[in-house]
């Protein structure tokens, strides 16, 4: 089954109140409580692109897939590539025993890798 799958990246972005996050950036107290406890059957458009905006992602980061119990589908089918194997748990529990030295050099990569992304965006666009 498709759903929702926001809370990994709120975590991930160091988002603590997504709710009021999300009230913030303009949807409805309803809409936020829906998208943020997976329980919407629908989702509209103009609301997961504002997701997207806001969370700096793409759509399909949004989602997440598990086959139902009786389902079956072969792993070469794309919508396999919607299981998530990052919950929010697991990435607070990725760097809690990762002394603060190697914190810092990941922090050093992810920051070098923006840099080149930055720079391939404005070669690009010359």
């Amino acid at each position: 089954m498709l759903h929702l799958n926001v809370g990994a990246i709120f975590v991930a972005r160091g988002i603590e109140r997504p709710s009021t996050f999300l009230i913030k950036a303009g949807f409805s107290t309803h809409s936020a409580h829906f998208i943020l406890n997976s329980k919407t059957r629908s989702i509209k458009l103009d609301h997961i692109e504002k997701l997207c905006k806001l969370l700096i992602c793409e759509p399909s980061d949004l989602f997440a897939w598990q086959p139902d119990k009786d389902e079956t589908i072969p792993d070469t089918h794309p919508i396999t590539r919607l299981k998530k194997n990052l919950t929010q748990e697991s990435i607070r529990n990725l760097i809690a025993d990762v002394s603060f030295k190697q914190i810092v050099e990941i922090a050093a990569l992810i920051k070098e890798r923006k840099e080149e992304a930055l720079s391939a965006k404005t070669k690009k666009e010359a």
